[in-house]
């Protein structure tokens, strides 16, 4: 085993569980315990699971086209953005948006230990960072600040792909908006 799979604890299986998020066998439960709503006819557990499945992957496809995912019932949208990049010295520190390069960066604390103990990363060249976000202003819900989204890996590395082929585009946004 290699200095990257250590430092990534690639060693092993690992295991995930979400613990705070309703998974189809909760909606299948909700909606028999209040009578199947407006659907008209009872739905298996299995019919429900591939209904939010075939779902996510519509939104998925949208997000990957670069459109944004207007979510029903004024509960907000998922969209795709970009900002300019920027490197500042302040106080004799460099300030940026740029993200880790992690492939270099390990790579890096590989062959120098002095780099690695000092923790220093090695930052992606860009002009544009893009990001998905969840955009709450148009929700009208109440606790808006306990909502968030997290793009899986898997979609991020798609649109990343798409991105750098050229294939997707977003719009511009001021720094100042975003954080």
């Amino acid at each position: 085993m290699g200095f990257r799979d250590e430092t990534l604890k690639l060693k092993g299986n690992r295991t995930h569980k979400v613990t705070n998020s309703l998974g189809s066998k909760s909606v299948w439960r909700w909606l028999k315990k209040n009578q199947w709503l407006d659907i008209g006819q009872p739905v298996t557990e299995k019919q429900v699971g591939l209904i939010i499945k075939s779902m996510n992957q519509i939104l998925r496809d949208q997000l990957l086209e670069g459109k944004d995912v207007i979510l029903p019932h004024r509960m907000g949208r998922l969209e795709l953005r970009k900002y300019k990049a920027s490197v500042r010295m302040e106080d004799d520190k460099i300030i940026t948006n740029l993200p880790v390069d992690w492939n270099k960066t390990l790579k890096l604390w590989e062959e120098d230990e002095e780099a690695r103990g000092a923790k220093k990363l090695v930052r992606r060249e860009l002009r544009e960072v893009f990001l998905v976000r969840y955009g709450k202003f148009p929700a009208t819900y109440k606790n808006k600040g306990f909502y968030e989204f997290f793009p899986s890996k898997e979609l991020k590395r798609e649109l990343s792909a798409r991105i750098t082929n050229g294939e997707v585009d977003a719009f511009l946004i001021e720094k100042d908006v975003i954080h």
